[in-house]
């Protein structure tokens, strides 16, 4: 037998009741109250409504009874989707609160692509990646990433149950990434075009297309280095491609017209910075000697001192 204070019996004992009081409350939140059927009959003493021949009472009646059965075929809808997410035991309803989610956002059309197949994504998939080729060669280039990223966005849900399939997915990812990477290029968004072609170069680390535009936003960006590795790797694959051709002699004048802008900068530093030297070097001369006075003015003192005495 366990032996506990007064206070904690009580405080258990409350917490308890609390807890039984909120079970009761969730199972009867949405319990409906029973509609008394309305009475044909007229309650004594009450003035009739009748006017001639029409019954205006009748028809009040009938107005309730069709706002009555609105309102429970609203309240059948609304607990039938409250059954889908509600983890509670009780009889669902309007009254039903969402749980608590870090996401506020609506996420059903995610649900829904990711209750596919894999090839009804794939098919999507390309159905969206030729809408983007025909938006991109009307040189639409914007329409045509959004194309292309309803594309991707099939595959950020579909996970390949055998290799055949994953051939499947590849094919049409791949230049889904690539053409992209192609619209941003146009786009001069550099930074987006580096992430796509990274991505592709995942897939397939010899896609010729994803080294040649890697190299173009080094290029842009003025990274001669990381430029010249990517065109390099692109030419390798392809020798023959006059795109990778052009954009390595275009590195090239690059690189020299760098060198050449550079120059007299560098020219101009070393002045500045030679002239700033000279200068250090005169005031630490000036400094050094002033040092080299005071000691001698105060050897000669106490010479002088030594002497005296």
């Amino acid at each position: 037998m366990v032996a506990t204070s007064v206070a904690a019996y009580n405080l258990a004992k409350k917490l308890c009741q609390e807890y039984d009081k909120r079970k009761k409350e969730e199972k009867e939140m949405n319990v409906k109250c029973e509609h008394k059927s309305a009475s044909s009959e007229q309650p004594k003493g009450e003035i009739s409504r009748k006017v001639t021949e029409i019954d205006y009472g009748k028809h009040e009646q009938t107005v309730k009874e069709l706002d009555r059965q609105e309102k429970e075929q609203d309240y059948a809808r609304k607990a039938t989707e409250a059954a889908q997410w509600c983890t509670l035991d009780h009889e669902h309803g309007p009254n039903c609160k969402r749980p608590p989610t870090s996401c506020s956002q609506d996420h059903q059309k995610e649900w829904q692509i990711y209750e596919r197949s894999t090839e009804e994504k794939i098919a999507a998939a390309e159905r969206f990646r030729q809408e983007g080729n025909e938006a991109y060669r009307k040189r639409n280039f914007g329409l045509a990433a959004v194309h292309y990223r309803k594309a991707l966005l099939h595959f950020d849900y579909t996970f390949a149950e055998t290799e055949e399939l994953q051939d499947q997915v590849d094919a049409v990812k791949l230049p889904c990434l690539l053409n992209l990477a192609a619209c941003k290029c146009q786009q001069e968004d550099w930074d987006e075009v580096l992430t796509q072609c990274r991505q592709a170069l995942e897939i397939n680390p010899r896609a010729v297309k994803a080294h040649y535009r890697c190299g173009l936003a080094y290029l842009a960006r003025d990274e001669f280095e990381l430029a010249k590795d990517a065109l390099t790797s692109a030419h390798e694959i392809e020798p023959s491609n006059p795109d990778i051709t052009a954009a390595l002699k275009q590195l090239k004048t690059n690189m020299e017209d760098y060198k050449t802008r550079r120059r007299p900068l560098l020219a101009h530093t070393g002045r500045k910075a030679f002239r700033y030297g000279f200068l250090l070097f005169t005031a630490a001369h000036i400094l050094l000697g002033f040092v080299w006075t005071l000691a001698r003015a105060g050897i000669d003192y106490l010479n002088l001192d030594l002497i005296e005495n």
